[in-house]
């Protein structure tokens, strides 16, 4: 059952009668092959073709709860994740596609990690696509994703910055549409360094952006520091050094008083 459901977008197109009578079915999740149907389905390497997502979407929309309870997972939750993103990114307005608040339920769905793991993949779809970030994330960060407080932990915090390091000419654009998610967070690692070394000779974020990246640091610092922040000073000094009239803005005097207690 598993190899077959690896075919079944091929088999979909070459006879898709017999694929909707035979090997369908076996995807209802009560199903006593559901399990290895799904495993084959979810390592064939593509996204559902659009006829097939069309028929097996019901499915889809409460796939990856069902994955998540299952031992096998191993990340196929995330695979399930990008395949419902690129039927809302990429399909938008179709029968294959999925709606905003079909998009919205289904990251409320997710765990955590599925769902800070899914944040990735939106800065590998804005990179990957001629204004994809314009096109294709801003839209889904404002219209479909949960604005509910218990979305917005550390980890996502995380995810944001990443997403944000990579969005280069479009950072500002990107911020403005991520920063209601950004909470004040404290973390051994260095989430910044993109925005204060040169990668791939491009200038950093924040000579590029100083008063968008003052005003994300003052987001995402805490009021009170319990230990030397690393990335801090660093672009402080490089907001400085790019526009010194930011020097008397109220949020570049916090932070910088932060930076000297710690």
């Amino acid at each position: 059952v598993s190899i077959v459901c690896r075919k079944l977008n091929w088999l979909m197109f070459v006879d898709p009668a017999w694929t909707k009578e035979r090997l369908i079915p076996m995807l209802a999740f009560e199903h006593p092959a559901s399990e290895p149907a799904w495993n084959g389905f979810l390592h064939c390497g593509r996204e559902p073709w659009s006829p097939l997502a069309e028929i097996i979407k019901p499915l889809l929309l409460d796939l990856i709860p069902w994955i998540e309870g299952l031992s096998w997972d191993r990340d196929l939750s995330n695979v399930a994740a990008q395949w419902l993103g690129r039927m809302r990114v990429f399909h938008t307005n179709k029968p294959s596609g999925l709606s905003q608040g079909q998009m919205r339920s289904v990251f409320r769905a997710m765990t955590d990690d599925t769902r800070n793991r899914f944040i990735t993949w939106l800065g590998q779809v804005g990179q990957a696509n001629e204004n994809g970030w314009v096109n294709h994330v801003i839209p889904l960060i404002n219209e479909d994703w949960p604005r509910e407080r218990r979305f917005r932990t550390s980890a996502s915090m995380r995810s944001w910055i990443g997403l944000l390091g990579g969005a280069g000419n479009s950072f500002a654009a990107v911020y403005e549409a991520v920063k209601k998610f950004l909470v004040p967070v404290e973390t051994n690692d260095h989430p910044f360094y993109r925005f204060t070394r040169e990668i791939n000779q491009e200038i950093p974020i924040t000579a590029r952006f100083p008063e968008a990246t003052l005003d994300l640091m003052n987001r995402a610092t805490p009021q009170v520091l319990t230990r030397p922040a690393s990335e801090l000073p660093k672009v402080l000094a490089l907001i400085a050094e790019t526009e010194s009239n930011l020097t008397s803005d109220p949020r570049y005097l916090r932070l910088i008083d932060l930076v000297e207690r710690s």
